[in-house]
């Protein structure tokens, strides 16, 4: 057996008196209530934080959905619409929303979205958003901030120009 410290058994390398590595219960407790009370501090900025991804995520399915309805009407070269779910009523649009292309009879889903509930989505105004054959639609407007939170600094505006151009904004709920 080699003793030149490299293949030693650990007993060789241990000194005298020397008491074994580790922590007590209490050093243990102690590391346990310091982590609980950053959590602590720390949970309100994280529920902000997630409150912030659920609405820009909402917000960017919607434009996504604008991106590829406005590529659709133009490839296809016929009009494109971009409607709120049954279930939504009125500017409410928190329910999700489809894209279809065609008249009622021919009528073909080509996306949908479902709902998270704990984001609100409005529109500007009542309808759906059509894109025609060269890519332009009207003006509209949706507004997305946190469930029951209306004046929330986590709210985004999209903002649809008659080109089809989008502009997203953060901090607001409304275009004008």
């Amino acid at each position: 057996m080699l003793r030149n410290g490299f293949c030693a058994p650990a007993r060789a390398h241990s000194r005298p008196g020397a008491k074994p590595g580790g922590f007590t219960l209490v050093e243990m407790m102690v590391a346990i209530v310091l982590a609980a009370i950053l959590m602590a501090l720390a949970l309100p900025s994280f529920s902000s934080l997630m409150e912030r991804f659920r609405v820009e995520g909402m917000a960017s399915a919607l434009a996504a959905s604008m991106v590829h309805a406005r590529s659709e009407a133009v490839r296809r070269g016929q009009a494109v619409t971009i409607r709120s779910l049954d279930a939504c009523t009125g500017k409410d649009w928190s329910c999700g929303w489809e894209t279809v292309v065609g008249a009622d009879t021919t009528q073909e889903t080509l996306r949908r979205q479902d709902p998270d509930n704990r984001v609100t989505v409005t529109k500007s105004s009542t309808g759906a958003l059509v894109f025609d054959a060269i890519g332009h639609s009207g003006w509209a407007g949706f507004g997305f901030h946190p469930a029951g939170k209306d004046g929330s600094p986590n709210a985004i505006a999209l903002c649809v120009s008659s080109g089809g151009r989008i502009d997203r904004r953060k901090g607001v709920s409304r275009c004008r």
